[in-house]
C-alpha cells in the first residue's frame, strides 16, 4: 500500500532537511577532528535514547504513528534518523559555546514542528511531558557528550557517557533492527527458564567486567576513549590488555553473542560472530597501521607477547608495581600471605610500615596507574597473578561494586589502620 503524499512529505522532510542542514553547516565552517568526534558521540546517543523515548511514548500515551511500512518498535525509521541527526550532529557543528542556546532552540522548534507532522504522528493530551523527557534524556546527555569530546576535556565523564551510547546501541538498537527484520519481538525474554539467565550471567559479568576496565584503562591512563577520533594519547598496555590486545572488542561479541542466546535469536548471534570476524580482518588491520605509526617499536614489540583475541594466562608486564601491605596487624599480614601465594608477574610485596609516606590502606603503586588503595589496590594486585584472578579482579572493581564492597569489608572489621611506622622509615629524610 502506497502511503498518501502527506505522509511521504512529512517523512521526507523530516530526514533531508536535516541533512541539508548539516551539510550547510559543515560547508560553511568545516568541522575540526574533535568535532566531528563529538558530532559521532552524540548521534550514537540521541539514536539510542530518543528510539527508547519513542518505544516509552507509544506505551504510556504521549504520541503515536500511523505509519506502517519502514519502522522500527513502531517509529518511521526516517523520523528516528533525522531527528537524531538534528539533535545529535547539527549542534557540534555550531561554535561549541553556543551549544546551550542551540539546545533551546531545537526543543521551541520541536514544540512547533511535531503538531505540524499530524499526518504522520498523532500527538496526545500530555505529548509535552514527552517532549521534556525527550529533551532530558536524549538532547541534553547528548549535546554534553559532544561538547566534552569536541573540546577534549573531561575524559572519565565522556568514556562513561560513550560505554553508556555504545552499549545502546550493541544491546538494544542492533537488536531491535535485527527482530524488525526478522519479525521477531522481545518476548523471548519473558518466556526463558532462570537457569538460562543464570548461564548469560556467567558470560557477561566477565565479559562486561573486562571490557569496563579496558575503558577506565584508556581514560585513566591513556587520556582517551575507544572512539577512533578520540583515541588514547599513549599506549595501554594495563589491566585487560595486560592479557590481550582487543578486550572491549571481545567483551562486546561474547555480550552481544550471550544476548543473543537470551533472545533466541539466530540472526543475533550471527551478528556477533560477523564483529567477531571484521574485527579479525579490517578492524585489525587497520588498528595495527595505525597504532603502528602512533607508537612504533612499543607497540610491534606488545603485540609480539599479546594475541588480540585468545588471551594470556599470566599477564604481560613491562612496569613493575609495588604493593605495600601491613605486617604488624594480622588482618593485613594475611592479605599479603595471600598475595604472596599468588605469585604475581612484575609485582613486589613491601611491608606499608616502610613506606616513605603513613598508610592506612594496603596500597598498589605502578607508574602507569599511580595508586590504589583499599579494595582496588587487591584487585589491581591480583592482576599481577593470572587470568582467573584478574577477572574476579574486574568484576569486583566494576562501578557500584567496588564502593559498595569496600563498604562492607570496612563494616566487617576491614577499615583503615594506622601502623606504626618503622625505624627505617620514620628516618628516611
Amino acid at each position: 500500500m502506497t502511503p498518501p503524499p502527506s505522509e511521504l512529505v512529512v517523512r521526507a522532510t523530516a530526514l533531508y532537511v536535516p541533512i541539508t542542514i548539516i551539510i550547510a553547516l559543515a560547508a560553511h565552517r568545516r568541522p575540526s577532528r574533535s568535532q566531528v568526534a563529538g558530532a559521532v558521540v552524540a548521534l550514537a546517543w540521541n539514536l539510542v535514547a530518543l528510539l527508547a523515548v519513542n518505544a516509552i511514548a507509544q506505551r504510556v500515551g504521549w504520541w503515536s504513528y500511523t505509519p506502517t511500512s519502514a519502522t522500527l518498535m513502531g517509529m518511521p525509521i526516517d523520523l528516528w534518523l533525522g531527528w537524531s541527526l538534528l539533535w545529535g550532529v547539527a549542534p557540534l557543528f555550531v561554535r561549541t559555546d553556543r551549544l546551550a542556546a542551540v539546545g533551546c532552540a531545537l526543543v521551541l522548534a520541536d514544540v512547533v514542528l511535531m503538531p505540524l507532522a499530524e499526518p504522520v504522528i498523532n500527538l496526545h493530551s500530555a505529548w509535552l511531558v514527552g517532549e521534556f523527557v525527550a529533551a532530558l534524556t536524549s538532547l541534553g546527555p547528548g549535546l554534553l557528550l559532544g561538547y566534552l569530546t569536541a573540546r577534549d576535556i573531561f575524559v572519565r565523564a565522556r568514556a562513561a557517557l560513550q560505554f553508556i551510547a555504545f552499549s545502546g546501541l550493541l544491546l538494544y538498537v542492533l537488536p531491535a533492527i535485527i527482530l524488525t527484520i526478522t519479525d521477531d519481538d522481545w518476548n523471548a525474554l519473558l518466556n526463558r527458564p532462570r537457569w538460562h539467565f543464570v548461564l548469560a550471567a556467567l558470560i557477561i559479568a566477565p565479559a562486561a567486567g573486562m571490557a569496563l576496565q579496558a575503558l577506565r584503562e584508556f581514560a585513566v591512563i591513556g587520556g582517551g576513549t575507544p572512539l577512533p577520533l578520540d583515541p588514547p594519547q599513549r599506549l595501554v598496555i594495563t589491566g585487560p590488555y595486560a592479557y590481550v590486545s582487543n578486550p572491549m572488542q571481545v567483551g562486546g561479541t561474547l555480550i552481544l553473542g550471550a544476548w543473543g542466546v537470551l533472545l533466541g535469536s539466530q540472526a543475533v548471534i550471527a551478528a556477533a560472530a560477523m564483529a567477531a570476524v571484521f574485527s579479525l580482518g579490517i578492524a585489525a588491520w587497520s588498528e595495527n597501521s595505525e597504532l603502528t605509526r602512533r607508537f612504533g617499536d612499543d607497540w610491534l614489540s606488545y603485540r609480539r607477547n599479546v594475541r588480540p583475541w585468545i588471551p594470556r594466562w599470566r599477564p604481560h608486564v613491562t612496569e613493575p608495581a609495588e604493593v605495600f601491605v601491613g605486617t604488624t596487624c594480622e588482618p593485613c599480614s594475611e592479605v599479603g600471605r595471600f598475595l604472596a601465594r599468588r605469585t604475581g608477574t612484575g609485582l613486589t610485596i613491601l611491608a606499608a610500615e616502610d613506606c616513605d609516606t603513613a598508610l592506612t590502606r594496603i596500597t598498589y603503586r605502578t607508574a602507569a596507574v599511580g595508586s590504589e588503595r583499599g579494595l582496588a589496590a587487591l584487585g589491581r594486585s591480583l592482576e599481577h597473578s593470572n587470568l582467573g584472578w584478574a577477572i574476579v579482579s574486574w568484576i569486583v572493581r566494576l562501578p557500584l561494586i567496588e564502593p559498595l564492597l569496600q563498604l562492607v569489608a570496612d563494616a566487617v572489621g576491614a577499615g583503615p589502620r594506622r601502623l606504626a611506622r618503622s625505624t627505617t622509615s620514620n628516618s628516611t629524610p
